[in-house]
């Protein structure tokens, strides 16, 4: 698809109607992932196609810059359009001005729950020691000295992980720790 089309493509998703609210024309603009709609007065919709970040969910679309005005009884090609039957437009309907926000809290990037991520994310950097420690973490786990040769990493890891998830989520779970005992001590409660 080139230029000329993708836009113009995006300009016909992404422009909406344009509704009076108080007085201002807005054009109603919706996010392509969530649907949500918002109201954009006219004067601050921008010539030049645009990247937005919907607020709702923060997904990018393009928001499509105004239209070219095309003179009356010309088609986009130039040539004379012929005349259109006269249609009764109905008048505006009466559009709340924000889009209701849902009173569930919004989950996490990618759909998951913040103990989701932390949970992930304490698997993660406890694979990461696994990963890089593989032959002294058997050694210590032969010899019962799992912490205390580990210990350095361990506490790296958790001061990560304290940082990413919070110190409220960190030291209210188990996640960091079921995640030590499951992957660094192969299953054994040693943490």
């Amino acid at each position: 698809m080139d230029g000329v089309n993708a836009a113009e493509s995006l300009r016909s998703r992404s422009t909406g109607r344009e509704h009076a609210i108080d007085g201002v024309v807005c054009m109603i603009i919706q996010c392509q992932s969530c649907a949500a709609k918002y109201f954009l007065p006219e004067e601050k919709v921008p010539v030049h196609p645009l990247k937005v970040r919907c607020p709702k969910c923060r997904a990018v679309f393009m928001l499509a810059g105004k239209p070219e005005p095309v003179p009356v009884g010309v088609a986009a090609g130039g040539a004379p359009e012929p005349a259109a039957p006269a249609v009764e437009i109905p008048s505006p309907v009466s559009v709340p001005r924000e889009v209701p926000v849902p009173e569930s809290p919004r989950p996490a990037r990618g759909g998951k729950s913040a103990d989701d991520r932390a949970r992930r994310l304490a698997r993660v950097l406890v694979s990461d020691i696994l990963w890089y420690n593989r032959e002294r973490r058997d050694a210590a786990l032969r010899d019962g000295t799992l912490m205390t040769t580990l210990s350095e990493d361990i506490k790296k890891s958790w001061e990560l992980y304290k940082e990413k998830v919070g110190p409220e989520t960190a030291h209210s779970t188990n996640y960091f720790k079921d995640a030590l005992n499951e992957i660094l001590a192969n299953g054994q409660q040693v943490f």
